[in-house]
């Protein structure tokens, strides 16, 4: 009897022990198998990776608007006002981090003399455009931007984000799609309100928020040119002892008074030559006048084609003449 005690008791020790060993095993293991989930929310880190803009150069003429579209590929961001987008003109903020495509400032698109009065005049322009609460989508987007991903990132949902802005204003068609395993996604917004001439030209900020569950917020800008546009006409082209070209440089009114005026005293104006399976070269270059008309002759250059260009500004769109050939007086 005692016996028999002795050697249950032996053996529930025995059983004890190599059951604490199965569970300091199951212990070990899940401590191990543990440090994994670290990995899994690194993928879904707050970050904005890239804004991009369609049209990359947005130009407003006399009548119509320009529409954009813009998106936002980030990660990490919760809800359905997880990114929003702010769009003004001026540059990012003086320290502002994470700026993604901001381009350095042109060449000036007004002689000295002219930029006050235009600025002012464009300032008075601007309309005030209060924030409106955006439109939510009815359905979810039938083509995705981006190509199909592996199944571990959830699928996105159309939802809402906020945009408010002084030239795009709500109602906006918003969607949101999966980019990649990462828990990337792009966030897409369409203004149904495009910018039109009223609105200042030259430097604009796209500035981009996106927040996380815990209200965390990480920032990204990016910059884009507004420009008018700007018209070559009656270019021609003759020919005696030199070469002759003239015509007249126009742009978009900038105080909406015309449709175009003379753009006077600029001296960007090229005069292109490509001859027979050649490159375009510069010969020369024009000054117009008061009026926008320009008259430059150059030297001869064999047999060949010319053409006119106006390069793009800070504040005015590039413009190119038809091919011309010397006409023969």
């Amino acid at each position: 009897m005692c016996v028999g005690s002795v050697r249950f008791a032996v053996g529930c020790l025995a059983f004890c022990a190599m059951t604490r060993r199965i569970l300091a095993t199951l212990t070990a293991v899940t401590t191990l198998a543990w440090p994994g989930v670290p990995a899994r929310a690194a993928e879904t880190e707050l970050a904005i990776r890239s804004i991009s803009l369609r049209p990359a150069e947005p130009v407003v003429r006399a009548t119509g608007a320009v529409k954009l579209v813009i998106d936002v590929v980030a990660r990490g961001a919760h809800g359905v006002r997880g990114v929003t987008v702010l769009v003004e003109p001026g540059r990012p903020p003086a320290g502002a981090t994470n700026l993604t495509g901001v381009t350095p400032e042109l060449t000036p698109a007004e002689t000295p003399a002219e930029t006050p009065a235009e600025t002012s005049a464009e300032t008075s322009a601007e309309p005030a455009v209060p924030p409106v609460a955006p439109a939510v989508p009815e359905t979810e987007p039938a083509v995705p931007a981006v190509p199909p991903v592996a199944p571990a990132v959830p699928v996105a949902k159309p939802a809402v984000a906020e945009l408010t802005a002084t030239a795009v204003r709500p109602p906006v068609g918003f969607h949101r799609f999966r980019l990649a395993a990462e828990g990337w996604q792009t966030w897409r917004f369409n203004p149904q309100v495009g910018l039109t001439r009223w609105y200042p030209s030259g430097v604009w900020t796209i500035a981009a928020t996106a927040t996380d569950q815990a209200g965390n917020e990480v920032k990204a800008y990016t910059t884009f040119h507004l420009r008018r546009e700007t018209a070559l006409q009656g270019v021609a082209v003759s020919e005696r002892k030199k070469v002759r070209v003239s015509g007249t440089l126009m742009r978009l009114d900038p105080y909406g008074l015309l449709g175009r005026r003379p753009f006077r005293k600029r001296k960007e104006v090229l005069i292109r030559f490509r001859g027979t399976g050649g490159d375009w070269q510069t010969v020369a270059t024009a000054r117009t006048r008061r009026d926008g008309s320009f008259d430059q002759r150059v030297k001869p250059a064999g047999e060949g084609v010319y053409r006119v260009e106006f390069p793009a500004t800070s504040r005015y769109a590039a413009d190119i003449s038809p091919e011309r050939r010397p006409r023969r007086n």
